[in-house]
């Protein structure tokens, strides 16, 4: 449980998309901890009267005594936090939570610039079984609406919630992060990416399209995933270098913000069920990359530590299940000695290659608790 990381000595960094709730999360924590009898306080650096430097955040942070809890939300809106948060860990004054932007809280940072002193946890958008809980029902209407908490719960509001997001995300946590005038060929590489999910960009084609040059494409593409818009699934390749340099399947963080934005004019409903698979999988902790061998396409080969790999393959149709797919998985099992899954609409009487499982997605979705 996420709770019981409040007790380590290191500090909890939450990362994740904006709007996904992290500050939520970090006032539920801090109801908990006071819950147990235990002394905390928590800072929005971005409210009006915030402390705005490291001297006055001490000074105000002298009510919660050692041991207790400080919770920093929009972290990044006070310069030299990082020293505030190195030295309460070091010295074992309180415990602490951090959360923010996408832009200025990212985990590859966080190890760096405190240098093993804090751990980040990843906070997405809603589960489907979290959203069903919050009252949103159908598979159809997850997949419309998405899993961002404010979307759930204003449904009809969600498209216009999720053009504000994707314009905020790209502008104050892509574009200002890399120091970006001229954000046009950003926006619409979001917008490509995000329209077809599922499918790979050819760099050398698309860089040309936008009038950028290839490493910026790919720089541009990596500040979208770090922003948690755009979540790029790289090819399985035994070479790290290949896997570094080869075009990557790009699927969208959140599936009603994909729908709400995308410019594309099929809907490829099919794509967008794989893309629901592709972030339930990241929610549990997997790493994703595609099979593509011998004319036969694995969907998702997932890998964790400690764990025996997944092949995945999802199938939106119900009933039969088209050859190419259970070759595909076969493919998939045999390359990574890997675990089989066929997700499907519904159930399938199909014959699937040994020790493989057959699943309809919903059942799926909701047979494990978000992890965390």
């Amino acid at each position: 449980m996420l709770f019981g990381r409040l007790q380590w000595k290191e500090a909890l960094a939450l990362v994740g998309p904006r709007r996904a709730g992290k500050s939520t999360l970090s006032l539920r924590l801090l109801d908990s901890w006071r819950g147990m009898g235990r002394s905390g306080a928590y800072f929005d650096l971005e409210s009006v009267g915030a402390p705005v430097t490291p001297a006055a955040l001490l000074e105000a942070a002298k009510d919660v005594p050692k041991g207790g809890l400080l919770i920093l939300d929009e972290v990044q809106e006070l310069d030299g936090w990082v020293k505030i948060v190195r030295d309460e860990v070091e010295r074992g004054n309180r415990h602490v939570v951090v959360s923010g932007s996408s832009a200025s809280l990212l985990s590859k940072e966080i190890a760096s610039s405190l240098g093993g002193r804090a751990v980040p946890e990843t906070v997405l958008t809603l589960s489907f079984r979290d959203a069903r809980s919050w009252g949103l029902k159908p598979l159809a209407d997850y997949l419309r609406v998405g899993g961002y908490p404010e979307c759930v719960l204003r449904p009809d509001d969600a498209p216009r919630l999720h053009r504000l997001y994707l314009e905020l995300a790209v502008l104050r946590d892509v574009a200002a992060r890399l120091g970006i005038r001229e954000i046009k060929p950003l926006s619409d590489l979001a917008l490509i990416a995000l329209s077809e999910p599922g499918k790979s960009l050819e760099s050398k084609k698309t860089s040309s399209l936008l009038g950028i040059s290839q490493p910026t494409f790919r720089s541009y593409l990596q500040a979208l995933n770090d922003a948690f818009l755009v979540l790029s699934v790289p090819p399985f390749l035994r070479s790290p270098r290949e896997r570094t340099v080869a075009d990557a399947r790009n699927y969208a963080y959140d599936t009603g913000l994909q729908r709400s934005v995308s410019i594309s004019q099929s809907l490829d409903e099919g794509r967008r069920f794989e893309n629901l698979a592709a972030i339930e999988l990241v929610r549990r902790g997997y790493s994703l990359s595609y099979l593509r061998a011998e004319g036969r396409e694995c969907d998702f080969i997932a890998q964790k530590a400690g764990a025996r790999a997944l092949a995945v393959q999802v199938c939106a149709s119900e009933g039969h299940v088209p050859e190419r797919e259970l070759a595909g998985l076969k493919a998939g099992m045999d390359a990574a000695k890997a675990e089989g899954l066929l997700l499907t609409a519904g159930g399938t009487a199909a014959k699937l290659p040994g020790g493989a499982k057959a699943k309809g997605m919903e059942e799926w979705l909701l047979e494990h608790p978000p992890s965390g």
